[in-house]
């Protein structure tokens, strides 16, 4: 059965680059691009159903490693890989709005991969919590390290120099906020230096009972693939 994504992408029109334009300029908050199988078209502000999951990324590029994590962690929750929507911040917390060109061209070979892409304005999870609550976050072990990371929730000049008591408060009423949106985290491991890590070997904080559900691992996954790693072989390979 189609799902309301599907069905309303069957009436609606393209437009990327236009609507990519808007968002970058805040006269959207988000839309979503797909393809029903007469290219991409886009739904500007579409509606993003309670229980939509969410892998948020950069996708420069999307590879299969993003998608692999997509589908186990939809199978996890029960659900269809359509369900499973790519989530590209238009906005760099650190480099600001990312242009047009590049979007439509991440976009695009994401769709042409039978992708279903959100572009948002929401930077950080609080945010993204805020337009889209009761969805599922699909993240991996760094995304999760800095959602617990004290320094993105202390107060203006208060980090340095705050206890750890201080700093585990200001996390915990952020994850409360969280919670509050009716949203959770499925969190896949990564291998790094100092070996395999996952919220199940390397947890960071303990949480207390009210928020023990916040957090769910996605087994016997490891997501080792690097963008980076992609566009530098891509980058040699056009020169070779």
């Amino acid at each position: 059965m189609e799902d309301a994504l599907g069905a309303a992408a069957r009436h609606a029109g393209s437009g990327l680059k236009d609507l990519l334009t808007e968002l970058v300029a805040g006269k959207l908050t988000h839309l979503v691009a797909l393809d029903v199988g007469t290219g991409v078209v886009c739904l500007p502000q579409a509606e993003v159903p309670e229980g939509t999951m969410l892998l948020p990324g950069s996708f420069n590029p999307v590879h299969e490693g993003h998608e692999e994590m997509a589908r186990r962690a939809a199978e996890m929750l029960g659900r269809s890989r359509s369900n499973v929507l790519l989530e590209l911040c238009v906005v760099n917390a650190d480099k600001g709005a990312i242009d047009v060109e590049t979007l439509c061209s991440r976009l695009e070979k994401a769709v042409a991969r039978g992708n279903r892409i959100l572009a948002s304005r929401a930077t950080l999870f609080q945010h993204k919590a805020d337009v889209f609550p009761g969805c599922v976050f699909v993240v991996g072990y760094d995304s999760y390290r800095r959602i617990l990371d004290a320094k993105y929730y202390a107060p203006a000049g208060a980090f340095e120099g705050s206890s750890d008591e201080e700093r585990q408060a200001w996390v915990i009423t952020a994850l409360q906020k969280l919670h509050s949106k009716r949203v959770s985290f499925v969190v896949a491991g990564r291998v790094d230096g100092d070996g395999f890590k996952s919220i199940e070997t390397h947890s960071i904080l303990k949480l207390p009972e009210e928020l023990s559900g916040l957090f769910l691992a996605l087994p016997d996954f490891r997501n080792d693939i690097s963008s980076t790693a992609l566009r530098a072989k891509a980058a040699h390979e056009s020169t070779a």
